[in-house]
């Protein structure tokens, strides 16, 4: 059984008209800070899917994107899920 949910292997855009898994599949490629239409427009064209995208090293998203939103990426893709960083983490540390 693959570790990768389908949705992350299906296309990021679709010959059609789009559809409701294109819709959901580029919001959650624009979620990531610094992606515009035209980074995400880039990246559908140079990856597949988004699992392709997730995979790549920042070395091929420099080269389809730039350096700051590879970087971008790569942090995105890379951090901890539970950093303790996040805002309800520091409220409740200064309430303590």
């Amino acid at each position: 059984m693959s570790a990768t949910p389908t949705e992350l292997l299906l296309p990021l855009g679709e010959t059609s008209a789009p559809g409701e898994l294109t819709t959901r599949r580029w919001h959650h490629l624009m979620t990531v800070a610094g992606i515009d239409a035209a980074s995400a427009q880039r990246l559908a064209r140079a990856f597949p899917s988004l699992a392709a995208v997730y995979a790549a090293d920042e070395e091929r998203l420099v080269k389809v994107v730039g350096p700051v939103v590879a970087s971008r990426i790569r942090w995105f893709l890379d951090a901890p899920l539970d950093t303790g960083l996040s805002l309800v983490a520091v409220a409740r540390a200064k309430a303590a």
